[in-house]
């Protein structure tokens, strides 16, 4: 057997050890213990923060940029500012829901599909999951005996056509509601660090220079972070980050000010 093959059985596995270890046995291959391995628990919420934060952080700086170089007062720049967090962290949030929504609506309406086949055309799907364990590495016998025995749990073997033919499981969807939560929130935050400073301090050009300094360090670490999330190298994703974060600010600031003199 291929180490692609183990690595797709002992997926499966990681989903319904002891029944797979049953259909092992029916196939005459001998049960392996467990393998145990650190996984990331919630991925799809930590990598939606990550992007609600950057995102939020790039929107804020770069429309903070541009408004700054174009007004003075600096009781507007930070209600414009304020404005901008709000509209975007609720935006987002909307988004993240129907986005989510959207999965578990194309989820349910593949499993229903699915099941239908099943009942009216049990040999061709048990044909299809049958290839793909050949495909793996298994033999023709070996293949048979196991979709046999998992075709005798209705329940299981829709599972298994769902997770190997259209590669989506129901415990890959995350909550529609909490995933717009956690985006949202995520963007706010993000939004918050360049406009601390016009917040807090009291003039546009203290304000400006404080942002400046600090939102590059920001922008850094969310990269450095989403980087890490998706596997990539950390200082290529963070500086990817900070020089996109950092350009689209001085391009916004610059045309502000030049608006200033048309």
């Amino acid at each position: 057997m291929t180490g692609r093959a183990r690595a797709e059985i002992t997926g499966l596995a990681c989903l319904n050890n002891r029944q797979l270890d049953r259909d092992r046995e029916v196939a005459g291959l001998k049960a392996q213990p467990a393998e145990r391995h650190k996984h990331i628990r919630a991925r799809g919420y930590i990598g939606s923060s990550a992007l609600g934060i950057s995102d939020g952080l790039l929107t804020n700086l770069v429309f903070l940029s541009g408004f700054a170089g174009a007004i003075s007062d600096i009781q507007l720049i930070r209600l414009a500012g304020i404005a901008s967090m709000l509209a975007g962290a609720v935006s987002m949030s909307f988004a993240g829901f129907l986005a989510q929504r959207s999965e578990y609506d194309l989820y349910h309406a593949d499993a229903k599909r699915e099941a239908g086949e099943i009942e009216q055309e049990p040999e061709e799907e048990k044909s299809e999951l049958k290839n793909f364990y050949i495909a793996k590495g298994l033999s023709q016998d070996e293949a048979e005996k196991i979709v046999e025995k998992i075709s005798t749990n209705k329940a299981k073997f829709l599972e298994d056509i769902l997770m190997h033919e259209l590669h989506v499981h129901e415990t890959r969807l995350e909550n529609p509601i909490k995933m717009g939560g956690v985006i949202g929130l995520s963007f706010l935050v993000g939004a918050l660090i360049p406009l601390a400073p016009f917040i807090l301090l009291s003039t546009k050009n203290s304000s400006i220079l404080a942002a400046a300094l600090i939102s590059p360090l920001f922008l850094f670490g969310v990269g450095v972070w989403r980087g890490r999330i998706v596997g990539r190298k950390f200082w290529r994703s963070g500086l990817e980050t900070l020089i996109i974060g950092v350009a689209a600010s001085a391009v916004l600031y610059l045309i502000g000010t030049a608006l200033v003199f048309v």
